[in-house]
């Protein structure tokens, strides 16, 4: 961020509840980022609300966190055995991305599902990585998927699946893409955390 530029409320709610669910769990920043697969340095950049999130970052911590990524987004309140999510669910915007979690009842920890919106001019993310599979479904729009070095184009009605610990980044031919973007986490042993 730079100096004297306003800092984005949405920004600094997920950095402290970043920080906040870290600090919850015991972990240090170290752990944390050992256990993401996020550089302490850019957690750190995080969690103090410098940096803005990537959807791939999200879903690395909230694998390591145990918690479903619409928590870093403030939905905490009292979960129940049946998850129901609205077409009007608020949405977060971030570096040519709009997201929504659309998932997350009591005790689940293995899937997350999101709505993503992504800008036909949003300039080219470094590629991400992280631990599990993803799946994209196309809503609307041409999806440009970038997966291990090749590229993709996919259309409305279109499905890819995926490991995601390969290289992969998304971007929009057009209009802006309507992708429901689903993603696994690989399950983690808590008793092998100290």
């Amino acid at each position: 961020m730079m100096v004297g530029q306003a800092a984005d409320p949405g920004v600094n709610a997920i950095g402290e509840c970043i920080r906040a669910i870290r600090e919850h769990q015991g972990l240090t920043l170290e752990q944390a980022a050992e256990l993401s697969g996020i550089s302490k340095s850019y957690l750190s950049r995080l969690e103090s609300s410098e940096r803005q999130p990537s959807v791939a970052s999200l879903l690395a911590l909230s694998s390591a966190f145990g918690v479903p990524v619409g928590t870093f987004f403030g939905e905490t309140e009292k979960r129940a055995q049946l998850a129901i999510v609205a077409s009007d669910q608020a949405r977060w915007e971030s570096n040519g991305l709009a997201i929504a979690s659309c998932s997350g009842y009591a005790g689940s920890s293995v899937l997350d599902a999101l709505r993503v919106t992504i800008d036909p001019d949003r300039p080219p993310p470094l590629p991400a990585r992280h631990p599990g599979e993803e799946w994209l479904y196309v809503v609307s729009g041409t999806l440009r998927l970038e997966y291990d070095g090749d590229q993709h184009s996919l259309t409305e009605g279109m499905a890819a699946h995926f490991n995601a610990e390969l290289p992969h980044r998304l971007g929009a031919h057009g209009p802006a893409a309507e992708v429901l973007l689903v993603a696994a986490k690989p399950v983690r042993n808590l008793s092998t955390i100290h």
